[in-house]
């Protein structure tokens, strides 16, 4: 059978006839029903929606034509076919002015039936595709009109006007009775305000905050949400990196159609898109102060951005760090000066797409840049420097030149609370990180295992002399820091709980963000978790690395590799900074360590422990 299946209500003079009507419907497919009577065949109609209808004419009292007259009037999607005799010409034709589809002869045949069943369904066929095709129409108008209304956005240059135009076309997808738009106070801010609104103003709440700001799903453009007391819709209007805004909307009737949210994610990509380079644009007309050479900005311009980022940090009790950013090697990977300033390009784009759009790059010399990141600690720092030399090998390695930035961090308020002190502070940090252990023996390079071999060499490299110290091969001595931030010593194994202890409750005590681990010692891992446990709710990450010898703990993880159990290990990275111990047995009661509060050093082998054991990264 090719079309939709009927479903048929017969009314027949004949009780035969009438079922065998039915029967060669339902063998077809089609599924039929037997009125006995007039009143029979009005009840079921007002009980069914049917899609065609036998009826005879030969009903007693002329009822069979009463009947068509009926189904004609109040059923106008119902086909209609007649069951008429010879002696019924007249009333055959009478029926056939009245619009009904067929007049079949008795007696019935199979074939006339199914004949007259598949003019029918031809005809549902096409009312089904005439119906698509209004449906596809009404869908194409909307959208070019919505087309037309977001592509207004392009040429508007008022934040005002621009959200109302945004309001105007939600409103032109779906019926409203009010509506909102809220976009944020300024760069890296958290609070979104109102800026236009539709209907009534007052169901809307000036100022969207941390709260709403957690219900942000990046996945759903669209999402259904209670606005006050009512169901609603919000529309987020979400960038390449960020947010950019919010419109909240109240239809008339809830829940809208899909169509309808087709085209409100419509809306929200164009608005997202329009906010975001107006905010840009609004930068540079603002300050006007770009490098030449390259797409970064220059000192003066990142002097004020730093200095009124500094009294919204005071005035908030916020944080942003400051990275200096030196990049070594481009003049001796260029042998001319277009080649050089091409590069020099290449290189400020690199940190550019390493970072978010609130964040500011300024050029300060040749190969020097400066790095805010409004509303990021230090975690977030080593997170944008870790981006940062990953893009620069890339770069590097498509352009056959070797390109090695040194990166300092400094946070506010921890490292000064003026431009100047951060400034010196980050500048000093990046020369301890060209001179660096982690620089010099090029361990980033290396895998974790590979790296803890190299700063702890093997059992033949170090000795214990008769009073305590310890004598070292000469090459392991490359591996301290001339700032003494990364040493070795032989370290009482008594002191490891004491250690692991205070350096968990610190973490905790401070509430930072960040993760302690521990390894290698059962005595410590017990110490280390009972001082998680017995803190408060924090957000900073304890964990016992192996599966280990001490108490069942539910910060362990454990992880099926016996080197973990054959080193003493513990590592914190927190905003507080960053610290590192790693050791083995020297003898019953004293471990060989090397311990660092070197950021590269502690950055570089928590990143590579969490690389090795697919472990969370720190972001920030």
């Amino acid at each position: 059978m090719t079309g939709p299946s009927l479903r048929v209500l017969v009314v027949a003079a004949d009780a035969k006839d009438a079922r065998f009507a039915a029967q060669v419907l339902s063998d077809f497919g089609d599924e039929a029903e037997i009125a006995g009577d007039v009143h029979d065949a009005l009840q079921r109609l007002t009980r069914a929606r049917f899609d065609l209808a036998l009826i005879s004419l030969s009903l007693p009292r002329g009822d069979g034509l009463a009947l068509v007259h009926h189904v004609r009037a109040l059923y106008p999607s119902i086909d209609v076919v007649v069951l008429s005799t010879t002696s019924e010409i007249e009333d055959a034709a009478h029926a056939m002015a009245l619009g009904v589809l067929q007049s079949v002869m008795l007696p019935l045949t199979g074939d006339a039936l199914l004949v007259a069943a598949g003019r029918s369904r031809e005809r549902q066929v096409l009312i089904a595709e005439r119906t698509r095709l209004t449906v596809d129409e009404a869908r194409s108008r909307r959208r070019t009109a919505t087309y037309s209304r977001c592509a207004a956005l392009v040429s508007e240059t008022d934040t005002s006007a621009m959200a109302e135009r945004l309001l105007d076309a939600c409103a032109g997808e779906v019926a409203l009775r009010g509506g909102a738009v809220y976009l944020p106070q300024g760069p890296g801010l958290r609070e979104h305000a109102r800026v236009a609104s539709l209907g009534p103003a007052d169901v809307f709440p000036s100022v969207l905050g941390d709260a709403d700001i957690m219900t942000f799903d990046p996945t759903q453009i669209v999402q259904e949400r209670q606005v006050g007391d009512v169901s609603g819709y919000r529309v987020s209007l979400f960038g390449d990196t960020e947010l950019a805004g919010w419109i909240d909307l109240l239809p008339e009737d809830t829940p809208i159609a899909d169509r309808a949210k087709e085209g409100l994610e419509l809306v929200g990509h164009f608005g997202a898109a329009a906010f975001t380079a107006k905010r840009r644009i609004d930068a540079i007309a603002r300050f006007g102060i770009k490098d030449p050479d390259t797409s970064a900005y220059t000192f003066a311009y990142f002097g004020d951005v730093a200095g009124r980022e500094i009294d919204r940090a005071a005035r908030h009790g916020r944080r942003f760090a400051l990275l200096t950013v030196n990049v070594e090697g481009l003049g001796a990977s260029s042998a001319t000066m277009d080649s050089r300033h091409e590069l020099r390009r290449a290189m400020t784009d690199a940190i550019l797409e390493s970072v978010r759009d609130s964040d500011v790059l300024a050029r300060v010399e040749d190969d020097e840049y400066y790095l805010l990141l409004p509303e990021s600690g230090l975690l977030g720092g080593l997170a944008a420097r870790r981006r940062i030399h990953r893009r620069f090998r890339e770069v590097s390695a498509l352009r056959y030149s070797k390109v090695d930035p040194t990166v300092g961090i400094s946070v506010y308020p921890v490292d000064g609370s003026d431009l100047g002190t951060l400034l010196r502070v980050s500048r000093r940090r990046s020369d301890r990180s060209r001179d660096g252990v982690w620089r010099r023996l090029n361990l980033g390079e290396m895998r974790f295992w590979e790296a803890l071999g190299t700063l702890l060499g093997s059992e033949d490299d170090v000795g214990l002399r008769a009073d305590g110290s310890i004598a070292l091969h000469p090459d392991l001595a490359g591996t301290r820091d001339q700032h003494s931030l990364a040493r070795h010593f032989a370290l009482p194994r008594s002191l490891l709980p004491r250690l692991g202890a205070t350096l968990t409750q610190d973490a905790v005590r401070h509430r930072v963000a960040g993760t302690v681990y521990a390894a290698g010692d059962p005595v410590l891992e017990d110490a280390v978790s009972h001082a998680a446990a017995g803190a408060e709710v924090t957000p900073v990450r304890v964990w016992v690395l192996g599966e280990g010898k001490g108490v069942t703990s539910p910060f362990r993880l454990p992880i099926h590799d016996g080197r973990l159990q054959s080193q003493v290990m513990m590592m914190s990275l927190t905003e507080m900074g960053g610290y590192v111990l790693v050791g083995r047995q020297l003898s019953e009661d004293t471990l060989f360590a090397y311990h660092a509060s070197d950021l590269d050093v502690v950055d570089g082998l928590v990143t590579s422990l969490q690389s090795e054991y697919y472990l969370q990264r720190e972001t920030g």
